[in-house]
C-alpha cells in the first residue's frame, strides 16, 4: 500500500556536533583565513566591535547558524560557506524567517538556516567552514566551524532479467549496494521482499546471507569507498494478488472529429481489453470510470458514461454492455471540462482514498478547444485571458492534487490518435501526461519513479491493439523495491538508498 503526499523514501537525522565559539568582531585590515578569505578580500575596514556569539550545527541536512549572545548583526551580513571544493556566498536576510526579518537584525535566539541538502557533496567532508561579514554598523568579520559526523553515501540499484518474463518461468534480480562516499561502511542491512505468488529458488551473494522469509540481506562485509556488494535472487514468476485498489479513469475525446466508424473501433477496444480476464482482473481490485467530453459553448460539454464501478465477475457484463453503447458528443474538445468532471467523479466515489492507486488514461485526437474553469460546473467558460490549452493543464494539475498522486504508483497516460501536428504531440507528452518527463511508448519503461507516456495511433483502427497493450502494461505490472534499512554510519543522501523495478509477466 502506498503512502501519499509524502516522500516515498525514509528520512534520517544525523547526529549533531556543535561548536559554539565567542567570536570577537575584529576590524578588517590584513586577514588570512585558509581557503575562504578570498570571499571577502574587498570587505570594508572598521574598528573593533563588541563580542557576539554564533553557534553552528547541522540539523536534518540544514546548516543552522544561531545567534546565542552579544550584539545583533545586520541581516545585510554576507555569509561565506566552504566545504571541500564548494564555495558559497549568501545573504543572511535570504535565509531568515519572517519574524527575524521584521527589524532587519539577527538577534539573540534567531537563526539563519541554509539547506545543505541542495549540495549533497558536503557529505564527503568532515567540517563546514563559515565566515560572516557584518558591515553595519561597523565592518567586522567572524568565523565558525561546524563539525560533521562521519557520513556515508550508499546507493542501491536493482535490475531484472528478463523484464517481461512469462508466467511460471525463472527471473533473476540483481541488487547492488555501492559505496559512493569516502569512508568504510559496515553493519549494512538491505530489504528485498519477493511478492506473494513468486516462488523463491535460490540466492547468491559475495558476502552475507539472504533470508527469503523476511527479505533481509545482512551480515554484509564492510564496503570500502568505491566498492560494491552484489546479491542475486532467482525466483519463479507467479500470479500476484494486488495489494491496493486501483481507480482507473478513462477520459475519451468524443468531439465532432470522431466519426461513426472511429467510435466502433473505440467500443471494440474497450470491450475486448476490459473483457479479457487475463489482463483486466475481476477480483474487485479495479474500479473503472469513463467520461466522454466534447460540445459547444452554452451546451453540455462532458458526461459520465460509466459511473465508478468495481470490476468483478458479477459486474463485468454491466460494464461491457455500457461501454458498447458509448456515443460521441458533437462539437469541440472540451478537455478541461472532461478532466474536471472525471476528477470530481472519482473523489466522490464511495471507495475513494488518496492511498488508492490512480491511473488516468486520456484518449484524444487533438488539443483542447473549449475551456472550463474550476468553479463547480462543467459548462464551457469564456476565456478571461485564459486559453483552452492552459485550462486543460490547470485542470490536470487540480486532478493531481485532488487525487494526491504519487510518482511511485500513479500516472496520467495518453493515447494520441491520428495526430499529425508535432506541437500537439509535444503538448501531450510534456504538459499532460504525468509524472514528468513524459515519453513515447512502446516500449514501456520499467524503472521507478514512473513516467507518463504517450502512445501514438496512426488511425483509429489501431486503437484496439494499443489500448490492450496499455491495459496489459498498466494493470499487470509488479513492483519490486530494494532499500537499505541499516548501516553503521549516517547517510544523508537517502534519495539513492532505495531503487525499484517493474516487471510485466506475459
Amino acid at each position: 500500500m502506498k503512502t501519499k503526499n509524502t516522500n516515498h523514501l525514509r528520512t534520517q537525522n544525523h547526529g549533531i556536533i556543535e561548536l559554539s565559539a565567542t567570536l570577537l568582531l575584529l576590524g578588517l585590515t590584513v586577514i588570512v583565513f585558509a581557503a575562504i578569505a578570498f570571499f571577502f578580500l574587498s570587505a570594508p575596514q572598521g574598528s573593533p566591535g563588541p563580542v557576539t556569539t554564533i553557534t553552528g550545527r547541522l540539523v536534518d541536512n540544514n546548516l543552522v547558524l544561531e545567534h546565542t549572545g552579544g550584539e545583533p548583526i545586520s541581516l545585510n551580513a554576507t555569509i561565506g560557506i566552504l566545504f571541500g571544493s564548494v564555495q558559497l556566498q549568501i545573504q543572511a536576510y535570504d535565509y531568515a524567517d519572517t519574524v527575524t526579518k521584521e527589524d532587519g537584525l539577527w538577534s539573540f535566539g534567531e537563526q539563519i538556516i541554509y539547506p545543505m541538502y541542495v549540495h549533497p557533496e558536503y557529505v564527503e567532508v568532515s567540517q563546514i567552514e563559515v565566515m560572516i561579514i557584518n558591515s553595519e554598523p561597523e565592518s567586522s568579520i567572524m568565523f565558525c566551524t561546524v563539525l560533521i559526523d562521519p557520513l556515508s553515501d550508499l546507493s542501491v540499484t536493482i535490475t531484472v532479467d528478463p523484464e517481461t518474463p512469462e508466467m511460471g518461468t525463472p527471473v533473476i534480480f540483481t541488487i547492488t549496494i555501492h559505496n559512493n562516499g569516502n569512508i568504510n561502511v559496515s553493519g549494512i542491512k538491505l530489504r528485498f521482499q519477493l511478492p506473494s505468488g513468486f516462488t523463491f529458488v535460490e540466492y547468491s551473494a559475495e558476502s552475507g546471507s539472504y533470508d527469503n522469509s523476511t527479505g533481509i540481506w545482512q551480515n554484509i562485509a564492510m564496503i570500502q569507498p568505491g566498492e560494491a556488494e552484489v546479491l542475486t535472487v532467482t525466483a519463479i514468476v507467479g500470479q500476484v494478488t494486488p495489494d491496493e485498489l486501483t481507480q482507473l479513469l478513462i477520459l475519451l475525446d468524443g468531439s465532432g472529429s470522431i466519426r461513426k466508424e472511429d467510435l466502433d473501433y473505440i467500443r471494440n477496444g474497450f470491450v475486448t481489453a476490459i473483457g479479457n480476464a487475463s489482463i483486466f482482473p475481476r477480483g474487485g481490485f479495479i474500479e473503472v470510470t469513463v467520461v466522454v467530453f466534447g460540445g459547444n459553448a452554452g451546451s453540455l460539454t462532458c458526461k459520465i458514461v460509466l459511473n465508478p464501478t468495481v470490476v468483478t465477475n458479477e459486474t463485468i457484463n454491466y460494464v461491457l454492455t455500457t461501454l458498447n453503447k458509448i456515443a460521441t458528443m458533437p462539437g469541440f474538445a472540451a478537455t478541461s471540462c472532461g478532466i474536471l468532471l472525471g476528477c470530481d467523479t472519482i473523489t466522490a466515489s464511495s471507495i475513494f482514498a488518496p492511498e488508492n492507486r490512480h491511473v488516468v488514461m486520456l484518449i484524444s485526437d487533438g488539443k483542447a478547444s473549449l475551456l472550463c474553469n474550476i468553479d463547480g460546473d462543467y459548462s464551457a467558460d469564456t476565456g478571461g485571458g485564459m486559453d483552452p490549452v492552459t485550462a486543460a493543464v490547470i485542470a490536470r494539475d487540480y486532478m493531481i492534487d485532488q487525487f494526491g498522486m504519487n510518482p511511485m504508483d500513479d500516472e496520467i497516460d495518453m493515447v494520441a490518435v491520428h495526430v499529425t501536428d508535432y506541437s500537439t504531440y509535444t503538448w501531450f507528452r510534456d504538459e499532460i501526461v504525468w509524472p514528468q518527463p513524459g515519453y513515447t511508448a512502446p516500449p514501456f519503461r520499467t524503472d521507478l519513479p514512473l513516467h507518463g507516456f504517450v502512445c501514438n495511433a496512426t488511425e483509429w483502427s489501431d486503437f484496439p491493439f494499443i489500448f490492450k497493450s496499455i491495459i496489459t502494461n498498466v494493470l499487470n505490472r509488479i513492483t519490486l523495491t530494494a532499500d537499505i534499512v541499516q548501516a553503521s554510519v549516517t547517510d544523508p543522501k537517502i534519495v539513492n538508498n532505495i531503487d525499484g523495478v517493474l516487471i510485466i509477466p506475459q
